[in-house]
C-alpha cells in the first residue's frame, strides 16, 4: 500500500510540477539510528518528500514517506517544512507534522519498535548546501513519536541520512 502511494506521489510530481510544487527531495536514511530512539529495527529507508508552493505560517505544506527496505516500520507523513538559505549556499531546514505507520503498537514483540499509537508526530531537521541554484544536498534527521500523550508505549523512531533536493 505504501509503495503504491509513493508511486502516485511521483506521478503527480511530473504532471503539475512548475505550477504547484516548490521542491521534491529524495534520499536514503539509516532506519532506527539516532540520538533519541534507536535500535531494534534496522535497514535502509527510501525517503521522498514533496513540498508545495503554497505557504502556511511561512512553511511549505509537505507530504512524504520513509519506506523501510528491510520489512520493518515504514511511515507516511504530512506537515509544514521551513527552509532558509544562509551565506549564499548553506541550507537549514525544519519540519513539523504528523505521520502514520505500518509498525507495531504495543504487542510486546521485543525485536520491533513499540510505537503505541497509529498517529505520530514527526519532527525533522536538515543541514546542507546548494550545489546549484535549483539543487541541494543535505543531511537529514527525522524523529517519529507519540510524545507519550496517551500513556501508551512511546519508543519512537529516529532516522538519519542524506537527500538531494530539486527546486522548481
Amino acid at each position: 500500500m505504501i509503495k503504491i502511494i509513493l508511486a502516485l506521489f511521483f506521478c503527480f510530481y511530473f504532471s503539475y510540477a512548475d505550477e504547484t510544487y516548490h521542491s521534491i527531495k529524495g534520499g536514503i536514511l539509516s532506519h532506527s539510528t539516532g540520538p533519541i530512539s534507536s535500535g531494534r529495527e534496522n535497514g535502509i529507508d527510501l525517503h521522498g518528500e514533496l513540498q508545495f508552493k503554497e505557504k502556511i505560517l511561512k512553511g511549505h505544506f509537505a507530504v512524504g514517506a520513509d519506506i523501510n527496505t528491510n520489512g520493518d516500520t515504514s511511515f507516511i507523513f504530512g506537515g509544514l517544512a521551513w527552509e532558509d538559505r544562509f551565506f549564499d549556499n548553506l541550507l537549514l531546514g525544519a519540519f513539523f507534522g504528523f505521520a502514520t505507520h505500518d509498525g507495531e503498537l504495543n504487542n510486546g514483540n521485543s525485536d520491533k519498535r513499540q510505537l503505541g499509537t497509529r498517529l505520530l508526530f514527526r519532527e525533522a531537521i536538515d543541514i546542507g548546501f546548494y550545489i546549484k541554484e535549483d539543487i541541494s544536498i543535505s543531511l537529514i534527521y527525522d524523529h517519529y513519536s507519540n510524545v507519550g500523550l496517551n500513556d501508551m508505549r512511546n519508543q519512537g523512531n529516529d532516522n538519519l541520512g542524506i537527500r538531494l533536493g530539486y527546486y522548481f
